[in-house]
């Protein structure tokens, strides 16, 4: 009898270390897959963006919640963009509140909670059709207004969008306003925008900001020789910046025969061999500045900006008077003597090299003194007719 009870106990205590194994290893497993959730929901493994540029954003992106990748592994990270996947993405990042909504379209209730947050506006795009491709233009248009910015005038969208860190260029000197968004630049984008409206402070894609400029009113002087034409003291709506304007750019004689026009003014930093506008100018060589009779070769240490103008007649009715299908650039308000040894004011430009000419001045960036402003000003070349003239801006710099 006590041989059966033996066997009986030692079997029940076979059957308990058993369960027990087998609710630990259940319980290991459990923790194991959870873990595994975890690790995935916080690492997400996806096949196609090792080494990608934006990587790193990509899987903040994801632990955000605003984006996921597809069943299959992949993220696309160069898929195209829509509008409405755009705006879905942002709201959701921004945290807006979000209502649910009885219309078709799953995008309804986002676009909704943006345009409430005043970050979209249905004038925002060319039509109404959120399905479309987003471009880069329109993906700036968006961000700015997520940073509080009012009052944009057309075109300006990018310029502000570069300037606050939010956008890069694809190229050095390069925006393509109207190329279209991936999934990548999507999300660098609103990455970005998240970080900056946290009071980080973003670095700035120079050459973006110059390139969106120009885009945006036909220059990059404001830009490139910020100290120069929009320095500190510039802080109200008639000097520096803001008082260059498009409607400027345009002018000539009342009765219409003459009018010229102002296409663009570059503005290039000589100190930097990399700003992509130095494609402009001839071989250094070949580059000269000029007072009277002598002409001196830009040299290397030469610390200075050179703008180049490019324009041309609207309309030229009187071409014997005004035989040059370009303008005159200068700049007053320097003082000082001029000399043929030393930039200390703006000095006209020429190259020397046929296949590549250009009109413009060079600018000193030290060694000059001011009457406490300058302005920049273009005119007509005439052969002793009516001269026509426009004040492009006025900066106040006092040196």
């Amino acid at each position: 009898m006590k041989s059966k009870s033996i066997i009986v106990l030692l079997a029940l205590a076979v059957l308990i270390g058993s369960l027990y194994q087998n609710e630990v290893k259940a319980a290991q497993d459990s923790t194991a897959s959870k873990t595994g959730e975890i690790q995935r929901a916080v690492a997400p493994h996806f096949t196609d963006i090792e080494g990608h540029w934006a990587q790193a954003a990509i899987l903040d992106a994801v632990k955000r919640g605003y984006v996921d990748g597809y069943p299959d592994q992949r993220f696309l990270p160069n898929k195209e963009v829509t509008r409405a996947e755009f705006i879905k993405m942002a709201v959701t990042a921004l945290k807006l509140e979000v209502n649910a909504s009885s219309k078709e379209t799953w995008y309804a209730p986002y676009v909704a909670a943006a345009e409430s947050a005043g970050v979209y506006m249905a004038g925002d795009f060319a039509n109404r059709n959120l399905t479309q491709y987003m471009t880069r233009e329109e993906m700036s248009k968006l961000a700015v207004r997520a940073l509080g910015h009012k009052n944009v005038e057309e075109k300006q969208w990018m310029y502000l969008a570069s300037k606050d860190g939010i956008l890069s260029g694809t190229a050095p000197g390069v925006i393509s306003p109207t190329g279209t968004t991936t999934r990548a630049q999507a999300i660098v984008v609103i990455e970005r925008l998240l970080q900056a409206k946290s009071g980080k402070e973003l670095p700035v894609d120079q050459y973006a900001v110059s390139a969106a400029e120009v885009y945006w009113h036909k220059t990059n002087i404001f830009s490139v020789a910020s100290e120069i034409f929009n320095g500190p003291d510039n802080n109200n709506k008639n000097v520096g910046i803001d008082s260059w304007k498009l409607s400027k750019l345009q002018f000539g004689a009342s009765d219409g025969s003459v009018i010229a026009q102002v296409d663009e003014l570059i503005a290039i930093d000589w100190n930097d061999p990399k700003d992509p506008n130095r494609k402009l100018l001839p071989s250094k060589e070949k580059l000269v500045w000029v007072y009277g009779a002598k002409s001196n070769v830009f040299t290397d240490d030469l610390q200075a900006y050179v703008i180049v103008l490019k324009s041309h007649y609207v309309v030229n009715k009187k071409p014997k008077l005004y035989p040059f299908d370009r303008l005159s650039l200068s700049i007053t308000g320097y003082n000082g003597k001029p000399n043929d040894t030393e930039i200390n004011m703006a000095f006209p430009i020429e190259s020397r090299d046929p296949k590549k000419q250009i009109y413009g001045l060079v600018l000193p960036k030290t060694g000059f003194s001011t009457t406490g402003s300058l302005n920049l000003l273009v005119s007509t070349i005439s052969a002793g007719a009516t001269l026509y003239q426009s004040t492009l801006s006025s900066s106040i710099l006092i040196r």
